[in-house]
C-alpha cells in the first residue's frame, strides 16, 4: 500500500473497539489484520480489506450495509479465512476509508459498478470464481451485481431489501414523511437535492442496527460508518432501484438467505417475500436470537455453519 493514504492500521483505528463483541477466534490483533488495499476506477480511490488464502477455491466478496464499512465485517471475515477462504471487503464511498474524486457523482448504481469491475479484476488475475455475500442492504447489493457478473457462482444474504416494494421503504426508513414525503422530494429537484449531504442516521432507523446497545451506540458514532453523511443522490438512487432481472428470471447462481431471527431493523417477512419469488436452487437458514448485526450465539454458529455448507456446494 503506497504511502501516505488512509489506513486501518495506522491512521484510523476506530475499528479496534468492535473486537470484544466477537468470540476470541475471529478477532483481529495486531498479527491477524486484513491486507488493505487500493484501487484507482471509476472516479473512485476504493479502499480494500484483503483476507489472503492462495489456495482458495473461490474468492468471496464480503458488501457490506449502509452506515457499516468494510472493517466492520472483518471479524466475520476471519472466520472464513480460518476455514480456507479468501475474502476481499470494500468500502463503497463514502463509507470507510474509500473517497470519490473530484466530480464524481456517488449513487447507488456507482457502488454497483464498483463491485461488477473488482469482480471483474480479481477473475482476471487469477480465474476463480466468485461469492458474493452482503449483509443488511449488501444483500440486495449482492443480487444486483450477481446479475450483472458472470463470474458469480453464489449468493448469500442476511437481508433482501428490495426498495421497489413501497412498505419496504416504509420499513427501512424512520418515519413516512421521510420514506414518502422525503423521496417525492428527491424525485422532484434533483438538481437541487442530489449534492446536499446528510447523516444516514436521520434517514434510516440505524438505532436498531445491534440488538446490542454499546455496539450501536459505536457504530452510529464511527465517522466511517454510521457517523459519515452521505450525499442523497446515493439515497435517491437506492430507494428508486429496480431489480434490471425479476427474482422470477434470476438463473445465475445458488442463493443463501442467513436471516437473523431478531431483526427489528428489517424482519424477516419482508426479506421473504423476495426470497419467495425467487425459482434458482435455494435455501433459508434463520440465525436464531441473533439481531440485524449478528453477534449473537447461536445464530453466529448457525451463519458460520450454513455458509460453509452453502460454500462446499458452489465450489
Amino acid at each position: 500500500m503506497r504511502t501516505g493514504l488512509p489506513s486501518y492500521q495506522t491512521t484510523h483505528l476506530y475499528w479496534k473497539q468492535y473486537q470484544h463483541f466477537f468470540p476470541e477466534e475471529v478477532r483481529l490483533g495486531e498479527d491477524n489484520c486484513p491486507e488493505e488495499e487500493w484501487w484507482e476506477v471509476n472516479g473512485v480511490h476504493l479502499h480494500m480489506d484483503r483476507l489472503p488464502v492462495p489456495a482458495s477455491p473461490v474468492k468471496i466478496l464480503f458488501i457490506h450495509g449502509a452506515g457499516g464499512n468494510g472493517r466492520l465485517l472483518a471479524p466475520y471475515a476471519r472466520m472464513l479465512q480460518l476455514h480456507g477462504y479468501e475474502v476481499i471487503s470494500p468500502d463503497l464511498p463514502p463509507y470507510g476509508l474509500s473517497y470519490a474524486l473530484h466530480n464524481t457523482r456517488i449513487n447507488y448504481d456507482l457502488w454497483i459498478t464498483l463491485l461488477d469491475a473488482l469482480i471483474e479484476r480479481e477473475y482476471k488475475r487469477d480465474g476463480k470464481p466468485f461469492v458474493v455475500l452482503g449483509s443488511s442492504i449488501g444483500g440486495m447489493l449482492a443480487y444486483h451485481v450477481s446479475v450483472r457478473n458472470k463470474h458469480v457462482k453464489g449468493l448469500i444474504a442476511t437481508t433482501f431489501v428490495d426498495t421497489s416494494d413501497s412498505e419496504m421503504r416504509d420499513q427501512i426508513a424512520p418515519n413516512r414523511w421521510v420514506s414518502r414525503a422525503g423521496k417525492r422530494m428527491m424525485d422532484l429537484l434533483p438538481g437541487v437535492l442530489d449534492a446536499v449531504r446528510i447523516s444516514v442516521k436521520r434517514v434510516s432507523r440505524m438505532e436498531l442496527i445491534t440488538n446490542n446497545k454499546d455496539l450501536t451506540r459505536l457504530i452510529m458514532n464511527d465517522p466511517q460508518a454510521a457517523a459519515a453523511s452521505v450525499p442523497l443522490e446515493l439515497l435517491r438512487t437506492f430507494l428508486n432501484k429496480t431489480p434490471e432481472v425479476s427474482p422470477e428470471q434470476f438463473s445465475r447462481c445458488p442463493v443463501l438467505l442467513v436471516h437473523p431471527e431478531m431483526d427489528p431493523m428489517t424482519p424477516l417477512a419482508f426479506s421473504q417475500a423476495f426470497y419467495d419469488r425467487l425459482t434458482v436452487d435455494k435455501e433459508l437458514v434463520i440465525l436464531e436470537g441473533a439481531g440485524h448485526f449478528p453477534i449473537e450465539q447461536p445464530g453466529l454458529r448457525q451463519l458460520q455453519e450454513a455458509v460453509l455448507r452453502f460454500l462446499q456446494k458452489v465450489q
